[in-house]
């Protein structure tokens, strides 16, 4: 008899799911028609402003921009200017890699990556508590029964 009675919770239970799945699909849906149209109604308004050419003049205007900034540039590689810049670049990139190797020969680098590592694994495991602590807190809420009112 009380297998009788829990498979009849059971289904309630099931029944009771997907009612709320059901109510949820039918917002999901009203709400995805909301969105379509809005879209829809925006593309409307896009489509019209290009057609009465306002896109296209502001198109114009940051082509032109882009023109100005290419021959400038152009000019800059002509003139050499960029090759100094690069140049002077380089060389800041050389030191850097040089103080770098230098650390990492001396064993200095392997000593900040372990440090580094060290407070990443300490990171990592108060990270993990907390989400276990959390995992156990909805496990608890979802087990617990509800009090009821014994009148």
């Amino acid at each position: 008899m009380e297998e009788n009675k829990n498979t009849g919770q059971d289904a309630n239970k099931k029944n009771s799911l997907l009612d709320k799945a059901e109510e949820m699909a039918g917002k999901i849906s009203e709400k995805a028609g909301e969105v379509w149209d809005k879209t829809k109604h925006e593309t409307e308004e896009a489509w019209n402003k290009a057609k009465n050419s306002e896109l296209a003049g502001k198109a114009k205007v940051k082509l032109d921009d882009l023109k100005e900034d290419a021959k400038h540039l152009y000019d800059q590689a002509k003139s050499g200017e960029l090759a100094d810049k690069a140049k002077v670049k380089l060389e800041g990139l050389k030191e850097d890699a040089k103080h770098l190797y230098d650390q990492a020969k001396s064993g200095e680098l392997t000593d900040k990556a372990k440090v580094k590592l060290e407070g990443l694994k300490e990171d990592a495991k108060e990270l993990w508590n907390k989400v276990v602590d959390k995992l156990d807190n909805e496990e608890n809420k979802k087990t617990t029964p509800p009090q009821e009112d014994s009148k």
